[in-house]
């Protein structure tokens, strides 16, 4: 039995402002089930000034299709691709996002998601596949295939301070949820059954 856990639990919660840093943030390796093309073109109706990362490798299946959204953007100097980055850039990327978005339309689970409410920052994510319960309500959940909802529930995000800080503190408590330690008391308590039954 895997049960997921969630490292980088900060440690004070951090109420933030959007104040300059106005990323939207996804991480993943680009290919056509992570959705990254209707990602750019809701990304596009977002106001001047707002900046869109996509972290994560870009040779996975059919990403040249979904690359082709970002070289054909109109927006595509406010569009960053580094390609995969290493464990501490991914941490500094979390902490400079004010919003996250994993509009996937196939995950097995979602360890992204959870990373980003550990660092506080807002999640917007589909509410298809296995993403509705990992998120739980904790995040703002979207049909996936509805670019002009994801648009909306962008810029939603974007200009809505409480909103912003009901999702961060959700989050936070979500993300906790799958901490090392809670998935280790998990683990312990499916043992101690088996043990129990055993017996």
């Amino acid at each position: 039995m895997r049960i997921p856990a969630v490292s980088g639990l900060p440690i004070a919660k951090r109420e933030r402002g959007i104040g300059d840093k106005k990323m939207v943030l996804f991480v993943g390796a680009i290919q056509r089930r992570k959705n990254v093309a209707r990602l750019v073109k809701a990304f596009e109706r977002m106001p001047k000034g707002w900046r869109l990362t996509l972290a994560g490798a870009t040779d996975g299946y059919e990403a040249a299709a979904e690359l082709r959204a970002v070289e054909e953007s109109p927006r595509r100097s406010d569009i960053d691709v580094p390609g995969y980055v290493s464990a501490s850039d991914l941490a500094s990327l979390y902490n400079r996002a004010s919003i996250f978005a994993f509009p996937s339309l196939e995950e097995g689970f979602g360890i992204p998601v959870l990373e980003a409410m550990a660092h506080g920052v807002p999640a917007i994510a589909s509410r298809s596949s296995a993403l509705l319960e990992t998120a739980g309500d904790a995040a703002i959940l979207i049909d996936p295939l509805d670019t002009d909802q994801l648009a909306a529930e962008l810029n939603r995000l974007a200009a809505d301070d409480d909103l912003r800080a009901d999702l961060i503190r959700r989050g936070y408590d979500r993300a906790r949820m799958f901490s090392w330690e809670a998935a280790v008391e998990r683990t312990w308590d499916v043992y101690r059954a088996l043990i129990g039954g055993a017996a």
